[in-house]
């Protein structure tokens, strides 16, 4: 396990952590990822790897670093994103510091941490002069914590690896499914009259309650019905309720919003069906029944949908191995997560065969003390080296590890 691991050391690893900790790459910097990605192929170039910078919409930016291989081999894409969330609460949120063998920071965990192993992990490539059947890349993408437009925009570019690893937090255990999220729009209409007589109108807000009503009495128990064996059952749940103009007055329209967690097998057209039916079933019993169901457009079109690998994916056994030397334990069995990550773009849209792997814990990912443990952010970098080594090595160089 140590061919590549042994030529990068762990105080190296830290303090590129902090490097990346330090510059602010979050929706509220001035520059937002910019400075990171620029610093990251600063860095690359420092250390003789190939690395550019790829402009994605809104003033985004990506950052993309290769070791090359010869090409007869898969190639491997490691992957993560490259802005975090505001301060917001966090005192001295991009300082970070060591206490009680954690690092503290905006990002630590979500997901710089995971960003700093991988770019070691390259480094590691780089110096050991290793023969490559397949190329080793480094994609950090912009956005993630709004819509994902950087991913989106790498895609589109026509950008693709044979296998990838998003390091997102799973504390080092290999995710091979998560749901995917809608978030849509149920708009009824009305007709607005004097509210001394409400029935000479149409009140937009009743039919919406009748729909809210049929929600949780018919669809939620027939989600209850539909379960995957990692991830559970769908669900739904309605956030929003906007409707009328003043208690006098009769509202002539009333809009709900919602969310909507699917899991693998689902799509956003099949749910839409699945409440535009519900919608029509009680326009059938009721001539004063009229609405429509949409989908919101807060992703911009970027998809985001659930994920699932096959269980054929290399990456699995690969990872499963990897974690069972460093920890000199039985690796667990693969995980379905509850939150959504770009790993689904990756493998539905880019055709990557892709796992979802990383250091620290998602409880941490935003909280007022982030932080990933020094063990885990080194665990990272050698399931990662290992994952490399025995996936895109010439075969006739690599040995057993």
């Amino acid at each position: 396990m140590r061919a590549l691991s042994k030529y990068v050391s762990q105080a190296e690893l830290e303090e590129l952590l902090f490097n990346l900790i330090q510059l602010e790459s979050h929706e509220e910097a001035p520059a937002l990822e910019r400075p990171l990605a620029e610093w990251i192929a600063a860095w690359c170039h420092k250390a003789g790897i190939e690395a550019f910078v790829m402009e994605a919409p809104a003033g985004r930016f990506n950052v993309i670093a290769r070791v090359r291989g010869d090409g007869s081999g898969p190639s491997l894409m490691l992957n993560g994103h490259l802005d975090t969330v505001p301060a917001y609460d966090m005192e001295d949120a991009f300082r970070p510091r060591v206490a009680d063998d954690r690092i503290y920071g905006r990002g630590a965990t979500d997901m710089k941490g995971a960003l700093a192993s991988m770019l070691a992990v390259l480094l590691a490539v780089q110096r050991s002069g290793v023969s490559l059947a397949g190329d080793v890349c480094f994609v950090a993408t912009a956005g993630e914590e709004t819509y994902s437009p950087g991913a989106y925009k790498l895609l589109r570019s026509g950008f693709r690896c044979d296998y990838a690893i998003v390091g997102e937090p799973t504390g080092m255990q290999v995710g091979i499914a998560h749901k995917g999220v809608l978030w849509g729009e149920a708009e009824f209409a009305g007709l607005s009259v004097h509210g001394s007589v409400p029935d000479e109108g149409v009140n937009a807000i009743y039919r919406a309650s009748d729909w809210i009503q049929a929600i949780q009495e018919t669809y939620i128990p027939s989600l209850k019905q539909k379960l995957h064996p990692l991830l559970g059952a769908p669900t739904v749940n309605i956030g929003m309720i906007e409707g009328g103009t003043r208690p006098v007055i009769v509202p002539n329209n009333c809009r709900i919003r919602f969310e909507r967690r699917m899991i693998p097998g689902e799509s956003e057209e099949s749910v839409i069906g699945e409440l535009q039916e519900l919608l029509d079933g009680l326009s059938a019993e009721s001539d004063n029944m009229r609405g429509n169901i949409r989908v919101s457009d807060n992703f911009h079109g970027v998809p985001h949908g659930p994920f699932e690998t096959s269980s054929a994916n290399p990456l699995i056994s690969l990872l499963s191995h990897a974690y069972a030397e460093h920890f000199q334990t039985a690796a667990p069995e693969p995980v379905g997560l509850q939150f959504w990550t770009e790993a689904a773009m990756f493998e539905h849209i880019g055709g990557m065969g892709t796992v979802v792997c990383g250091p620290g814990f998602i409880a941490q990912a935003h909280s007022s003390n982030e932080y990933v443990s020094r063990s885990q952010l080194w665990a990272a970098y050698m399931m990662y080296a290992a994952a490399v080594y025995r996936l895109c090595v010439r075969k006739e160089e690599a040995s057993p590890c």
